[in-house]
């Protein structure tokens, strides 16, 4: 597919404080609530709810979902309605990174979601939100 449709922001360091996920079962729990919304395009929902854990500037979460809400009618016209959402896996990175990918379902194609989370000591933060029109990495 021609369009690659990417948002990322992607180990930012700032100085702003961030809540933290105490569990991986946290952290499962709030992703699928997250997609739940997505899927209901419900972004503004979906990314407010990500704010307090994401060591990153809320102006800047904000135009990403500004960009989305731009985007999301071409994402909708080429895909179809949204049917829904599915966990697809997870992956590692030693005990300090840990990845979900979701399949966001649409009547014609599907996109994916990636989302990155970072324990620096004993709790866990998001460290980065992207999706992509192109499946080649879900394939193993």
């Amino acid at each position: 597919m021609k369009s690659i449709i990417l948002i990322t922001c992607l180990f930012y360091s700032v100085l702003v404080s961030a809540a933290e996920f105490n569990s991986e079962k946290d952290i499962r729990t709030f992703t699928d609530n997250m997609m739940n919304q997505i899927v209901k395009e419900k972004f503004n929902t979906a990314f407010n709810s990500a704010k307090p854990y994401w060591p990153m500037p809320a102006v800047e979460i904000d135009g990403i979902v500004n960009k989305i809400n731009q985007q999301w009618p071409i994402v909708n016209q080429r895909f179809g309605k949204a049917i829904g959402n599915e966990f697809v896996k997870e992956e590692r990175i030693g005990k300090s990174f840990l990845r979900y990918y979701y399949l966001h379902k649409f009547t014609k194609h599907a996109i994916y979601w990636r989302i990155d989370f970072y324990k620096p000591k004993s709790t866990w933060k998001i460290n980065s939100i992207i999706f992509l029109d192109t499946l080649d990495a879900l394939y193993d």
